[in-house]
C-alpha cells in the first residue's frame, strides 16, 4: 500500500540476493486509476554510492551518485492501465570489480559531476563513501505529469 492508497507500480522479484552472472528475473506490475499516455516504462539495475562530505561552513553534505545504470525498455509511448511486464537483466560478471577501486569511483565522480564530483572523490577517499546499494527501478514516464516509479532493493555479492 502506498502513501496516498494502492500502488500504481509494483516490482516483483524472483529472489533478492544474487551474484555476479545471475540473471534477475521480475515483472513490472501497473495498477493506475485511470489511462494515461506514458513516453515509455523501463526497468533498471542501478547502483549507487552515498558519498558525504562538509561544506566551506562545516556542515555535512550527503549525495547519493549512480555509479551503474542498466536500463532496459519495456514499453514505448502508449496508453498504460494495468498490464504486467515481464522482464529479464543479466548481471555482468565482472560487475564487483567495476565499482571496487577507489580510483574509478574518483573519475566516475567527477564526469558525472565536474569540479563537484572531483572534491566528492577526493572526500570518498578518506572515507566519506559507502557501500554499492543496488537496486532494481521501474519507471514510467509521463509527460508533463508525475512519473510512477517504484525502486526494489537487492544485494549482489560474490558468496
Amino acid at each position: 500500500m502506498g502513501l496516498f492508497g494502492p500502488d500504481k507500480i509494483i516490482v516483483t522479484l524472483d529472489k533478492h540476493q544474487y551474484k555476479p552472472g545471475d540473471v534477475i528475473k521480475g515483472s513490472v506490475g501497473l495498477n493506475l486509476r485511470k489511462p494515461a499516455h506514458a513516453r515509455k516504462l523501463t526497468v533498471a539495475l542501478l547502483g549507487k554510492v552515498r558519498t558525504t562530505h562538509r561544506d566551506s561552513h562545516g556542515h555535512v553534505q550527503t549525495q547519493d551518485v549512480v555509479v551503474y545504470d542498466f536500463t532496459v525498455p519495456l514499453d514505448g509511448e502508449n496508453d498504460y492501465l494495468s498490464e504486467m511486464y515481464p522482464f529479464e537483466i543479466k548481471i555482468q560478471s565482472d560487475i564487483l570489480q567495476m565499482h571496487s577501486s577507489s580510483q574509478q569511483l574518483q573519475q566516475l565522480l567527477q564526469a558525472k559531476l565536474g569540479a563537484v564530483g572531483s572534491f566528492l572523490g577526493q572526500m570518498a577517499l578518506t572515507g566519506g563513501q559507502g557501500p554499492v546499494r543496488w537496486m532494481v527501478h521501474a519507471h514510467l514516464d509521463i509527460q508533463l505529469k508525475l512519473d510512477v516509479q517504484k525502486t526494489q532493493d537487492i544485494a549482489i555479492s560474490s558468496t
